[in-house]
Order: C-alpha cells, then sequence, then structure tokens
C-alpha cells in the first residue's frame, strides 16, 4: 500500500548497506534483516548482524502485519504526528510513524499494517491501522 497524502517525510540517509532495504520499499515490500550465524532477525537496515556482529546477513521478507507496542503523539491537530515502536509478526520492533489514524483509534496492542510514503526520493516504511487485524 502506498500512501498519497502530502506530508513531507525527511529523507533518510542511503548508501550501499541499506539500498536493498529502499529498493523494496519502492516495490512496496518491507525487508528485515535475518543472520546465517544466530538465525536472529533484526531491523534497522544494516550488514551486520546486531546480535552476533556477524556479517553473514541476509535480507528476508517481513508480512508487514504487527502490533503497536508504544506510541507517542506530538505537534498540533492539523499537523499531528504519531511515533511509534511496531512489534512486527517476526519478533522484530521497530520505529515508525502510524499515520491516517485519529488519536481515539489508538491503543497499546492495536493491530497495524505497513504501508508506504514517499520521503525525497525513497519510500520509507509507515504503518496504518489494521482492523482485519484487530479481528484476528
Amino acid at each position: 500500500m502506498f500512501l498519497s497524502d502530502d506530508r513531507q517525510w525527511p529523507a533518510p540517509a542511503t548508501n550501499p548497506e541499506n539500498e536493498a532495504f529502499f529498493a523494496a520499499a519502492a516495490q512496496g515490500r518491507l525487508l528485515i534483516g535475518q543472520c546465517r550465524d544466530c538465525a536472529k532477525r533484526h531491523y534497522y537496515p544494516r550488514r551486520c548482524c546486531p546480535h552476533c556482529f556477524s556479517a553473514e546477513v541476509d535480507w528476508v521478507d517481513a508480512s508487514g502485519r504487527g502490533r503497536i507496542y508504544s506510541y507517542t503523539m506530538s505537534g498540533a491537530a492539523s499537523d499531528r504526528q504519531i511515533l511509534a515502536f511496531i512489534q512486527l509478526e517476526e519478533g522484530v520492533r521497530m520505529l515508525s510513524n502510524i499515520v491516517d489514524a485519529a488519536p481515539a483509534e489508538l491503543a497499546v496492542g492495536g493491530a497495524v499494517r505497513v504501508a508506504f510514503a514517499r520521503a525525497g526520493s525513497v519510500k520509507v516504511p509507515v504503518f496504518v491501522l489494521d482492523a482485519a487485524g484487530a479481528r484476528a
């Protein structure tokens, strides 16, 4: 899902280490790292495992579904931003924004799914509330 809102998200720094992550995001896919040595998954895009420091890391597709672990809101109602830690189904926790949600709809444990927003010349993962996941 790609968002068509006109919010100007800050462009992330791209480099050869995270190039595959942003290439997948441009296709509407969320990637996470998985270490070949310790088998643990991780997020933030990097080529070195933060658990065992191995350089044997593969990119794997994530489902894009998760739950709100915690969140905070900032800004006036007309320009409110919701920053949240999302616990993905794969067990990885990532920091992102929740978009297109009214404050009264938010709750820790609420179901979310990934969407992608433009940030400069790249797409970045953001999250929207997932009514279908709330019933699961």
